[in-house]
């Protein structure tokens, strides 16, 4: 697909150890892509999930055939997806002959294994406290959001105005284009709403409630809702991918927070 080395490697590990691990594939690398790669890089994050909640989500009864067939028909689609929204103006160092120190010799290089250790350990302190910081901060804005729209809401006799409630009706043409039954489709979509506010798995838990309760979902619907909501495309993350690669190349942290919803998007509609 002409894509860089870094971005094949980001693109292909992302379904099996997640968003942001990744990308510590090529750490050596990750300061000297390019805008389009790093939108790459975290559009194959958000368009995945990882091997870690593999497990979590089939012991909520999703088949694994469907979450592994998902992850993996993701990792062209991200790419397809992204180099539409993001081209490809400059040229990748990790295309072809690869040209970059990567630091082995360096002053920064470790001396010993112990030395090698501990240079991990902080890097993992770092990265742990970027993601924290990150999450929390655009989860208290989502709070803050949900709160006065509330409060809105009540003047207006509309109990329970939330982003969810109001991105589940935006999302009602496109439930109706994925080929869910027409009288099916608002369930399904304010389930892709609960993906994108709070996470992918409060809404597989949510898919279960509705499974388990009187008035399923048709198994047609139930399918097209495993395959929708599986990924990682959530307000959250955003902050977890912000986190993770701000840590590994500081001096890209503006474009990464710049590209950081255009490729949460992409993600989801991948």
């Amino acid at each position: 697909m002409n894509v860089s080395g870094a971005e094949a490697v980001i693109a292909a590990a992302s379904p099996f150890i997640g968003q942001g691990e990744s990308a510590c594939l090529v750490k050596p690398y990750v300061d000297v892509m390019t805008d389009s790669e790093i939108h790459l890089a975290m559009t194959s994050g958000f368009s995945t999930i990882a091997g870690s909640v593999l497990l979590a989500y089939i012991s909520l009864g999703v088949p694994a055939q469907n979450l592994i067939t998902s992850s993996v028909m993701s990792i062209p689609a991200s790419i397809a997806v992204s180099k539409m929204r993001y081209p490809e103006t400059e040229e990748p160092v990790t295309r072809g002959r690869v040209v970059v120190d990567r630091g082995e010799d360096g002053p920064d290089a470790p001396a010993n294994a112990l030395h090698a250790f501990s240079q991990g350990a902080v890097f993992g302190l770092v990265v742990a406290g970027l993601i924290l910081a990150n999450l929390l901060t655009i989860l208290s804005l989502i709070a803050a959001i949900n709160g006065l729209l509330t409060w809105i809401g009540k003047g207006f006799a509309i109990n329970h105005l939330t982003l969810e409630l109001i991105i589940g009706y935006i999302f009602y043409p496109v439930t109706f284009f994925l080929g869910v039954p027409r009288g099916e489709i608002l369930r399904v979509s304010r389930l892709l709403a609960t993906k994108l506010v709070a996470n992918e798995f409060s809404a597989y838990l949510n898919l279960k409630v509705i499974m388990d309760s009187d008035n399923p979902l048709s198994y047609r619907a139930w399918v097209i809702a495993q395959y929708a909501l599986c990924g990682f495309a959530n307000l959250g993350s955003v902050g977890i991918q912000i986190g993770v690669l701000s840590a590994m190349a500081p001096t890209k942290a503006k474009i990464i927070s710049r590209v950081a919803l255009s490729a949460m998007i992409c993600g989801f509609m991948t």
